[in-house]
Parts: C-alpha cells; structure tokens; sequence
C-alpha cells in the first residue's frame, strides 16, 4: 500500500447519527477503549445472546486519533488494520475514501493477497466465518443495537 496521506478519514466517521453499529472489536481489543465507549456487538444463545463473539466501538471519531495519526497503531485493532479494505456482501472491497488506496490501485492491475491490510481484512472474514458457522440447535444470532440500545435478532 502507498504511504499513508495522514488524513484521518479511516478514524473519523466510524459510527454517526442512526447507525445501529459501530467499529468492529474482538475481545482481545476492547481494553484499547474506555470501557464505557464499548459495547457487544454479535452474540449467540437461545433466548438471549449467552455467547458474546465481538464488541462495537461507539464513537463517530477514534479515542486514538490525535494530528491525524493514530497513536496506538502498532497495536491498533483488526478491523482499523484492515482498513481500507473492506469486507462487503460480495467479497472484498476498497474504501473510496482513502488516497492512498486509490494512488496503490491507479499504480497497480493486481490485487495483492500479501499487503498487511488485505491480510487482515482475510483474517476478519476467517473469524466472522467461524461465528456463523459455529451455531448447533437452538442457537440464534443476536446483534446489539447502538440506537435502541437492545439484542435483536438477525
């Protein structure tokens, strides 16, 4: 990937207004975060979620951004190490938003398998895979939402 612009759009606008969810956190990520900025996020269970797989960051812009740089980036969780590469319903995609994707895709006709955010955007897909795939029975999946501030079903 190209040298990053120092921008700042990758840490701002992660969750605004109506959006039900926020940035996607396994658990190993959420102490990065003020506890009260974190909630779950996708769960399993019968009748309520019993099973928690990922939490949400809350806030629209990063806790972490300052100057537009982020300060725990060597440390920074799976979903901002994947950015911008994005996980959508038809397969991997790159945010627009990013010049320095645009500038790495104007440059190059290949998609490379081996640039760390791609790797991470594969490792995403692998654990969001082995949630869905890990339900037996009565389980249901759940998913918290950041409007209502309630499990609803999906």
């Amino acid at each position: 990937m190209d040298e990053c612009t120092r921008c700042g759009r990758c840490c701002r606008h992660l969750r605004t207004g109506d959006e039900t969810t926020g940035l996607t956190l396994f658990p190993e990520e959420t102490h990065l975060f003020p506890e009260e900025t974190v909630k779950p996020h996708l769960g399993k269970g019968d009748s309520s979620p019993t099973t928690l797989f990922t939490y949400q960051y809350t806030e629209n812009i990063c806790v972490h951004l300052a100057d537009n740089q982020c300060m725990i980036y060597d440390s920074r969780p799976l979903m901002c190490r994947s950015f911008p590469v994005k996980i959508g319903e038809y397969g991997l995609r790159f945010s627009p938003g990013c010049e320095a994707v645009l500038n790495s895709i104007k440059g190059s006709k290949k998609f490379n398998r081996e640039q760390e955010e791609v790797k991470a955007a594969f490792e995403m897909v692998r654990r969001l895979y082995e949630f869905h795939t890990s339900f037996q029975g009565e389980d249901t999946r759940w998913r918290y939402n950041l409007v209502s501030s309630e499990w609803e079903t999906y």
